[in-house]
C-alpha cells in the first residue's frame, strides 16, 4: 500500500508540473490502470460510515437536549426577574441576577465543552473510519490490478469512465469486514 501511495504521489507530482516543462513532454504511463472512488458515498452508504455517523448524531442530539433544557431554565429565571423585579427586595433581586449570570456562564461553558468534545469525537471517528477504509481500498485495488486509486473528492476529476468507479466494491469490502 505504501508503495502504491508513493507511486501515486509521484504521479500526481509529475502531473501537477507545468505543461511547458520541456523535459516532460511526451511522458506517458502506458498500461497504468487508474480507478477512483467517491469517499462521501462510502461514508454515507457503508455500514461502518453509518455507524460512525449515528454515534456522532447521538452525542449531538443528547447535547442539544441538555442545552435546550438549560436554556429553558435560564429563560424561566429571566422571565421571573422581569415579572417579579418590582416585588423582590434588592437582596433577592441581586441574588436572582447573579443566578442568571451564573446560569448564562454555565450554559456558555457547556456549549463550548460540547463543541470541543464533538470535534474530538468527530476526529476519532474520521481516524477510525480511515483505518478501516484504507485496507478495503487496497484490497479492491489489488483485486482489480489497479496501479492508482483516487478519491474523487480529494483530487478533482473532471471526467472518468464510470466503469473505473470502485465505490460500490469498496463499500462491499468495508461492510464485509
Amino acid at each position: 500500500m505504501r508503495d502504491t501511495i508513493i507511486v501515486a504521489a509521484g504521479a500526481i507530482a509529475v502531473l501537477a508540473l507545468p505543461a511547458s516543462a520541456q523535459e516532460l513532454q511526451g511522458v506517458t504511463f502506458p498500461g497504468a490502470r487508474i480507478a477512483f472512488f467517491d469517499a462521501q458515498r462510502v461514508v454515507s452508504e457503508s455500514v461502518t460510515g453509518q455507524a460512525a455517523f449515528a454515534e456522532l448524531e447521538a452525542f449531538r442530539s443528547g447535547t442539544t437536549a441538555e442545552l435546550e433544557r438549560r436554556s429553558q431554565s435560564l429563560a424561566a429565571e429571566q422571565q421571573r426577574l422581569q415579572t417579579e423585579s418590582a416585588l423582590l427586595s434588592s437582596t433577592a433581586r441581586l441574588s436572582l441576577e447573579r443566578s442568571i449570570q451564573s446560569t448564562e456562564l454555565n450554559l456558555q461553558r457547556l456549549l463550548e465543552d460540547a463543541q470541543t468534545e464533538f470535534l474530538g469525537l468527530q476526529q476519532a471517528a474520521d481516524y477510525s473510519f480511515q483505518m478501516k477504509l484504507l485496507p478495503a481500498v487496497e484490497a479492491v485495488a489489488l483485486e482489480h490490478e489497479m496501479h492508482f486509486v483516487f478519491n474523487r473528492l480529494t483530487y478533482p476529476i473532471l471526467w472518468a469512465d464510470p466503469t473505473q468507479d470502485l465505490t460500490e466494491r469498496i463499500i462491499e469490502r468495508l461492510d464485509a469486514n
